[in-house]
């Protein structure tokens, strides 16, 4: 067995183990098993960034950052899932501000409390642990980093909680954006370097090429436009018509998978490690499996927001 074939057989079966947590998520078709799925895929992720900082041995904050990255996504799931998401005009207010909770609000007030905390902590370290100006900045930087890339990002995903139509769009959102970068593999290892010469992105990600990109969004945009309607996505979610989505967001959210892949993969090459973790074959660590997600989930999300 070849290493490519060795490396897509890999792969492929990590996709099919993604598959069957969508496939159970959608079957059992409750908000707790999608939120409990998010949660625990973020809750992975930042016990990797802990591990590859600690092995690294980077300056930063991680304690700071673990304990963010465990609690963040269940507080936030809690509050999609236990509290209304619309208040009674009736009690005035206050009462109307306490009641109803406001993901969007949320998020970015936890974001201010986590860099105003990353802050203090270097404050203090430069002026009782004799840490240079530098480090701090550098210490900074990563802990704001190992929360917000990919977990507050992904934790998005937890924005629509009270929208069945809207959790059925994302679960397509993410299977799509994983699906670009099988395709993206698929097609530059029967067509790479065969009619462009030049590598997509010749640093971060030396392997990529301009066949398997552009294979790839051919590809994935025809199952994409296939597997909407299976997993009955909602296109009103964005008042847009099917052709307006997929004409319009569509190469969106291909450019996006793409560049969440390199975050990704720019990260890594950053801390000199190949892969975040083990546990899925051919693909690494949660980290690497929801890399690309945090970025086509996001702009889901501030697509919503803004349309």
């Amino acid at each position: 067995m070849t290493p490519k074939v060795k490396t897509f057989l890999e792969r492929g079966f990590s996709t099919i183990i993604l598959l069957g947590l969508l496939g159970g998520t959608v079957y059992w078709d409750n908000p707790l098993g999608y939120a409990i799925l998010v949660c625990l895929l973020c809750n992975l992720t930042t016990y990797e960034w802990f591990n590859m900082l600690r092995e690294r041995k980077e300056e930063s904050n991680r304690p700071l950052s673990l304990i963010f990255g465990l609690l963040y996504p269940w507080a936030m799931a809690a509050g999609m899932l236990y509290y209304p998401t619309t208040a009674d005009a009736s009690c005035g207010v206050i009462c109307s501000y306490a009641a109803e909770f406001d993901f969007f609000a949320v998020s970015l007030g936890a974001l201010v409390f986590y860099v105003l905390a990353a802050f203090f902590a270097e404050l203090r370290n430069m002026d009782y642990r004799g840490r240079t100006g530098a480090q701090a900045l550098s210490s900074m930087g990563i802990t704001v980093l190992s929360f917000v890339y990919p977990v507050w990002l992904f934790t998005f995903a937890l924005c629509c909680l009270d929208d069945p139509s809207a959790i059925k769009t994302l679960l397509w959102l993410v299977l799509v954006t994983k699906m670009s970068d099988i395709w993206a593999y698929v097609s530059g290892v029967l067509l790479g370097g065969k009619f462009i010469k030049a590598r997509f992105s010749p640093v971060v990600s030396p392997k990529k090429t301009w066949e398997g990109i552009i294979g790839s969004f051919i590809i994935t945009s025809v199952c994409a436009w296939l597997l909407f309607f299976m997993v009955e996505g909602n296109t009103e979610l964005f008042h847009l018509s099917t052709a307006q989505f997929f004409c319009v967001l569509m190469p969106c959210i291909f450019i996006l998978s793409v560049a969440g892949d390199l975050a990704g993969s720019l990260i890594k090459r950053g801390l000199a490690v190949k892969d975040s973790g083990s546990l899925l074959p051919g693909i690494g660590g949660i980290f690497d499996l929801i890399d690309s997600p945090a970025f086509t989930v996001s702009f889901f999300a501030a697509v919503l927001v803004i349309l």
